[in-house]
Parts: structure tokens; C-alpha cells; sequence
């Protein structure tokens, strides 16, 4: 049952994920704007879902359908690596360093401030019980 969880939490992370670059796209040699974005914003829900989502949801199939599945298929870590890969072989050295910087650094404080609101809001959710 966890197995159908997570294939189905993968299929809507993913489509919004194909979406997102759809929306977002990025010319060749360009800031991978769709990627960064993407990896910023499935940082920061997955770290309020560690903090507040799994004290408040009681399924467990829920919770690997969403952490797992949802938020694991919409990041893009490998796609985040071979865009950088890309930008080295293209000779955008600068580019490739900034893109890589920036990600871990806002991937980072995404998770944090994910955490903090979690933390909030797992505070007022206990406050009204």
C-alpha cells in the first residue's frame, strides 16, 4: 500500500514539476531559473511537512504519499547537477558557481524557514486543543 502511496504522490510531484518548467523555461546558457525555483520552493515544503505535517497527519500512507512521493518527484536534484554540468562544458564557469551557490545556499534557508513555520504552526495547532 506505501508503494501505491508513493507512485501516486510521485505522478502529481512530478506533473507539477513538468509544468513548472513549461511555465518557467529557461533559454540554453541561461540562469536555470525553472530549476532553482522548483528546488528553493520543494525545500522549503518539505521542511514545514518534517516539522508540521507529519505531527498532524496520523496516516501513514499519507505521509510517505507526500514527502516521498509529491515533494521527492517535484524537486530536481539531478537535474540540478547536470545543468551545472552543462554550464561548465559550456564554458559558463561564472554562471555554473553562482547557480550552484545560490541553490545550496537559499535550499538551505528554505528548509529553515520551512522548519520555523512548521514550528508555528505546530505551536497554534497544540494551543487549540
Amino acid at each position: 500500500m506505501k508503494i501505491l502511496a508513493v507512485a501516486f504522490g510521485g505522478i502529481v510531484g512530478a506533473l507539477l514539476r513538468f509544468w513548472c518548467g513549461l511555465f518557467l523555461f529557461h533559454p540554453q546558457g541561461s540562469f536555470p531559473f525553472s530549476t532553482f525555483l522548483v528546488n528553493v520552493i520543494g525545500s522549503f515544503i518539505l521542511g514545514w511537512f518534517v516539522v508540521y505535517g507529519v505531527k498532524r497527519i496520523n496516516n501513514n500512507h499519507l505521509i510517505v504519499a507526500l514527502q516521498t512521493g509529491l515533494i521527492g518527484s517535484f524537486t530536481t536534484f539531478s537535474t540540478f547537477n547536470t545543468e551545472i554540468l552543462l554550464l561548465v562544458e559550456d564554458q559558463l564557469y561564472t554562471m555554473a558557481l553562482l547557480y550552484f551557490s545560490a541553490s545550496a545556499v537559499t535550499g538551505v534557508i528554505a528548509i529553515y524557514l520551512g522548519m520555523k513555520l512548521g514550528s508555528i504552526y505546530y505551536g497554534k495547532a497544540g494551543e487549540e486543543q
